[in-house]
């Protein structure tokens, strides 16, 4: 296979270990992977099955005898590692679940395999395997010789209770690459099509290679990261999952998506009654700002300007003053805050209904009750058009080339549903902007999580994973079908 020109479009991939998904390493790490000049294509879990032939092909596809890209040294001690750590029952006794994680973008092999870093005994703190890894070897042989280590081990004999205890034999080795990936176009090639390969038969949820989560309060929630967070090389979603990560929950389904406008409005079609109701006292809110700006510049006009009370008192003249202000200094509103066309129409509502200055609390009511479809429908616009990118409308782009990526993830545990709300709650505080760009969407225990799962086509979705997954749907649009 000829190499690509320098500065071609490539994928690449890194696979994240066993024992960092043990250790809730995953978000440091793909907060570091996010830095290198790549795009963040597809994310899937992966747990093997025995005898499903994937740790089998993954060797495979890793074995060069020639030794052109990865010394046979290096490839001994990935095998090794993959064969006693991928499978199940595995060396250190844990979930064997992997991340595979896809990126797209020029020089994508060497800009992944740089943050990566290499295997080696010196720690370099600037990529993954430097600050998450390990690759330890013990030296007693040589060590033995030296008079300062061999003195230093004499103090042993000073603690008497300790000379007929017995330990086992010390490993000599640890080797933990935390990633794993290709270091060469046509290795990441051959490797990704083994995950489109395996996507369905090992891939998806992994709740099953977890033990211990067959409980009856063992539930699954869905996180899903908003799309401000994956722009311009920005490592906060891998700090987001960090904070996932405190709740104690387990990762088991991961998808990278771009929702169209159609998928968002039937995903978010469930917070238009919530809409409804907790935005309502918005419209009273500001129905009754508008009267006392009104009344206010009667007055002033009344008090510095000598008006004529009778005229500048009256109901229709002050809104008229009034909506001058609100023309020339209105603004665009905050996420949150009532929508030009709704206080439009609150002005029209008002100019009917309006008969003094000091209206009865309930006027500004039933002007919520009667605007509340038209002021939810103006939040849930623009919500669709934040996730999308897109006019809500006609479907097409409202910023060419804006990143709209979002992350789906699954969390699994103990009353997973409420744990992790809570933990939304308390992420939005730390990383929220405002009501709309709040860092990420969690699923709500009180509307219908498995309904929202459906929707984006997770494997816990009733009528089970819509296909293809990221990872069939990019390795194809990049390498052609199988």
């Amino acid at each position: 296979m000829t190499q690509p020109p320098k500065g071609a479009e490539e994928l690449a991939y890194a696979l994240i270990t066993p024992y960092s998904l043990h250790k809730s390493r995953t978000g440091g790490i793909i907060a570091r992977l996010l830095w290198a000049n790549v795009k963040l294509v597809a994310a899937r879990m992966y747990a093997p099955r025995p005898g499903s032939g994937f740790v089998e092909e993954y060797c495979d596809a890793i074995y060069d005898p020639g030794a052109r890209h990865i010394p046979l040294r290096y490839q001994k001690m990935i095998i090794e590692y993959i064969l006693k750590n991928f499978g199940k029952p595995n060396v250190r006794g844990i979930s064997n679940r992997l991340v595979a994680l896809v990126f797209r973008g020029p020089n994508a092999a060497h800009e992944i395999a740089e943050a990566a870093g290499h295997i080696s005994q010196h720690v370099q703190g600037d990529n993954v395997r430097g600050t998450f890894g390990d690759f330890l070897r013990e030296d007693s042989q040589n060590l033995a010789q030296d008079p300062a280590y061999r003195d230093r081990m004499t103090l042993l004999d000073k603690y008497r209770a300790l000379r007929e205890v017995e330990l086992e034999p010390s490993r000599n080795d640890l080797f933990e690459p935390a990633v794993l990936t290709g270091t060469a176009p046509e290795i990441n090639e051959a490797h990704l099509k083994l995950f489109r390969r395996r996507a369905y038969s090992d891939g998806g949820l992994v709740l099953d290679a977890l033990g211990g989560l067959d409980s009856p309060t063992t539930e699954t929630s869905m996180v899903v990261l908003k799309p401000e967070s994956f722009r311009n090389r920005n490592p906060l979603p891998g700090n987001l999952i960090d904070f996932f990560a405190r709740s104690g929950m387990f990762i088991t389904g991961m998808k990278v998506m771009e929702l169209g406008v159609e998928r968002a409005r039937e995903f978010y079609g469930l917070k238009l009654p919530q809409f409804r109701e907790q935005l309502k006292g918005m419209v009273a809110d500001r129905a009754r700002r508008i009267v006392e700006r009104a009344q206010m510049l009667a007055q002033e006009a009344v008090e510095r300007l000598g008006a004529d009370p009778d005229v500048a008192l009256r109901p229709a003249n002050a809104l008229a003053a009034a909506k001058k202000v609100e023309d020339l200094y209105g603004g665009e509103p905050a996420p949150g805050e009532v929508k030009p066309h709704v206080v439009a129409r609150l002005f029209e509502l008002l100019g009917e209904r309006l008969a003094d200055l000091q209206p009865a609390e309930t006027l500004y009511e039933e002007l919520a009750e009667e605007l509340k479809e038209l002021n939810a429908r103006a939040e849930f616009d623009q919500l669709i058009r934040y996730m999308t990118g897109k006019d809500p409308a006609t479907g097409e782009p409202l910023q060419p080339g804006e990143e709209t990526r979002c992350m789906a993830i699954l969390y699994s545990g103990r009353d997973a549903l409420s744990v992790i709300r809570k933990r939304l709650k308390e992420l939005r505080e730390v990383y929220g902007q405002d009501v709309l760009k709040n860092r990420a969407h969690a699923s709500d225990p009180e509307e219908d999580p498995l309904k929202e799962m459906a929707v984006l086509g997770m494997p816990t979705a009733p009528q089970g994973e819509s296909k293809p997954c990221d990872v069939d749907k990019v390795v194809t649009e990049f390498y052609g079908p199988p």
